[in-house]
């Protein structure tokens, strides 16, 4: 195989499973470690990738969708989330809910909730909540991520420095039991972990499809948050090695 034909390769694996790990590569395609260091690194100049230490993820602007796209997308995986999510909160909770389409799936479930206070600088979690008449709606504002439909920034950050919850609900672009919990902006991140650090309970809410991914920056290591729930088609393997991390798991069925 070729340097062409192995960074094909390296690719078609990135666009499966949106990251890749050296020694791994390594061994699948029977070269050396500095081969491949090579390869990724004509990659990433070409635009395409992205270096980590020990291998490499998409560019983040090849990796992510948009958010009307992925409100499509493990539907049934999220609404069951939600449904486990929203039992963890109690009448008189305040809330923050991250950015991402499992939050609004939660925010879906918690619409007839009675005396709480929802914290969110997502738009469509806005909407979704503008008018349920027992919710307290905070929006700290921020500048509009557009194709996201989300507000991030300095102004976000200052607003939310001395606002403390008991719950926490974060969605993230992957979970790698090396890495830790990731995220593809920059800007959003900045706020998931200063709120990660603000919330009594960190709860981060992720389909199975998110875990052995890495994307662009990471959010929070597993000593920083508190549960992770997901659905029942996680790995018994995946599970076990997260669950090593200090964190619980909670696996939502869909019926």
């Amino acid at each position: 195989m070729n340097a062409q034909e192995r960074k094909d390769y390296i690719l078609d694996i990135l666009k499966k499973n949106h990251s890749v790990k050296i020694l791994k590569l390594s061994k699948e395609l029977r070269v050396t470690r500095e081969t491949i260091r090579k390869d990724l690194y004509e990659l990433e100049k070409e635009g395409l990738i992205k270096k980590i230490h020990g291998g490499a993820v998409l560019d983040s602007s090849n990796q992510e969708t948009d958010y009307e796209r992925r409100k499509g997308e493990y539907q049934e995986e999220k609404t069951a989330i939600a449904k486990q999510a929203a039992k963890h909160i109690e009448e008189g909770d305040t809330i923050y809910l991250d950015y991402g389409t499992t939050t609004l799936a939660l925010a879906k479930e918690i619409m007839n909730f009675k005396n709480i206070t929802v914290i969110t600088n997502t738009i469509p979690i806005i909407n979704l909540l503008l008018h349920s008449e027992d919710i307290n709606l905070l929006i700290p504002g921020g500048m509009l991520r557009k194709n996201e439909d989300s507000l991030y920034g300095p102004f976000a950050s200052n607003n939310l420095q001395n606002i403390f919850v008991d719950i926490g609900f974060f969605g993230c672009g992957g979970i790698d039991d090396e890495v830790g919990i990731t995220n593809h902006h920059m800007g959003e991140t900045m706020i998931s972990k200063e709120m990660i650090h603000h919330s009594q309970t960190s709860i981060i809410l992720a389909d199975h499809s998110k875990f052995g991914s890495i994307a662009f920056n990471r959010t929070a290591m597993f000593d920083e948050i508190d549960i992770i729930i997901t659905d029942e088609d996680l790995s018994s393997e995946t599970y076990e090695k997260i669950s090593q991390k200090g964190v619980e798991i909670y696996c939502a069925d869909d019926e």
